[in-house]
Parts: structure tokens; sequence; C-alpha cells
């Protein structure tokens, strides 16, 4: 579909960090560009939609 599309054009590398007998559930890094993504929580554990104070 057009999501697949989208990341085809916008991997730039991939590479198993651990685990790679586990296939699709092993540690990977993948390096993109130009990819629209939106971080709800990041390696800090701030919370987007928290912050948004919405209750």
């Amino acid at each position: 579909g057009p999501a697949a599309r989208l990341a085809q054009d916008c991997i730039r590398k991939v590479e198993v960090l651990e685990y790679p007998e586990l296939g699709m559930e092993a540690i990977w890094k993948i390096e993109v560009e130009d990819f629209p993504a939106f971080i709800v929580i990041d390696d800090k554990g701030n919370d987007f939609f928290k912050e948004l104070n919405l209750g």
C-alpha cells in the first residue's frame, strides 16, 4: 500500500543489531531520510499527549 511505498522511498540503511535468529522480532536499526513520523513518547519518557494536558 501507500505506507510501504513511502517507507521504501525513505529507508537508507537497515541493520540487525541483536538476535538475528528471531527474524522480524530481532532488534533492528533503520536509517531513514525525509520520513514523516511523529514521536509520541521519546527516549526520556516524555509523553506528547500528557503534555497537551487534555484532561
